[in-house]
């Protein structure tokens, strides 16, 4: 008889491994993988399977098949899938979400963060996920940290509909305001976290006007109660820039070096692209920002321009 390939494992060790990993990750599991990872041959991998298996309940059990010529167990269970939440790949999708708010976060938050992926990757019997090269580059950042409680208590008046008092420093002012406001959704444009929803008059429950916050200048939020009744992240047509005013369909120029850019992007819902023979092309869309569509033909210099000016949007 070959030597066991973990000289110190004893079996219950290969046994409660193979049963967290079944249980914690509804994935196939492969049994040359698992082999591997228990340090043991794909036999002892069929035996030990078939041990959990008769000790599983009615509505539990372990499914077996070939993917390819590859053989797999996995667990079939509706109730387990449902209630032990996080899979490993949807742990790798929050570290790179991890990943791309790294840059607007204090390295304690970040690290924090990480630690609690780490934790969860240990519950679910895998090795913690690394981080990805995976990073936004900006030439000024706004470090959110300070602002992390705005933010938490701007996500629960959303959830719960209530009415908040908001105290805001519009820019270039050092005075701030205080506004009675229905907040609606959480924006993320350039690098800026917002706070789109309607500003509410004194004890009226109607929407007002809507209106658009920076939320790293918002100093405090104090939510009333009192909740409002109206959908304040009502859909709307995909448009460039934040909501500032009212639908403006404009033309721009786009010379052929930008031309790429521009194309593979999505502007508004209804954008046109108008192609021409030299590289060039016409792109019209629609706007709500009049200052946000004069910073960004700008920022082409002499490789854009705008061709029509702003015209009220016609459905």
């Amino acid at each position: 008889m070959p030597p066991k390939l973990q000289q110190d494992s004893l079996p219950r060790d290969k046994i409660l491994t193979l049963y967290q990993k079944l249980t914690l990750d509804s994935r196939k599991h492969f049994q040359a993988d698992l082999a591997n990872e228990l340090e043991c041959s794909s036999q002892t991998v069929a035996r030990l399977i078939d041990l959990v298996d008769r000790h599983l309940t009615k509505d539990v059990q372990i499914e077996r098949g070939m993917d390819g010529r590859r053989r797999y167990y996995q667990l079939s269970c509706n109730s387990i899938k449902h209630g032990l939440g996080f899979s490993f790949e949807e742990l790798h999708f929050l570290a790179i979400c991890r990943d791309l708010a790294t840059p607007f976060l204090s390295k304690d938050a970040t690290d924090r963060i990480g630690q609690t992926l780490a934790n969860i990757a240990l519950g679910l019997g895998e090795d913690s996920p690394t981080s990805v090269p995976i990073r936004f580059h900006s030439k000024g950042v706004i470090d959110y940290t300070p602002h992390l409680t705005t933010l938490s208590m701007l996500r629960e008046a959303i959830k719960h509909k209530k009415i908040c008092e908001i105290q805001y420093i519009a820019t270039g002012r050092k005075i701030e305001k205080s506004y009675r406001y229905a907040p609606g959704r959480i924006l993320i444009m350039g690098g800026t976290i917002y706070v789109h929803g309607y500003q509410m008059d004194e004890t009226s429950l109607l929407p007002g006007r809507p209106t658009t916050f920076s939320l790293h200048r918002i100093t405090q939020v104090t939510t009333a109660q009192e909740y409002f009744l109206f959908n304040a992240d009502a859909d709307e047509v995909r448009c460039f820039g934040l909501s500032w005013h009212e639908p403006l369909r404009m033309k721009i120029y786009i010379a052929p070096q930008a031309a790429d850019y521009v194309r593979d992007r999505i502007w508004s819902d209804d954008q046109i692209i108008e192609d021409h023979p030299d590289g060039s092309l016409t792109l019209t869309f629609v706007t709500t920002s009049q200052k946000e569509v004069n910073a960004w033909v700008k920022s082409f210099g002499k490789l854009a321009h705008i061709v029509e000016p702003y015209l009220p949007r016609t459905n």
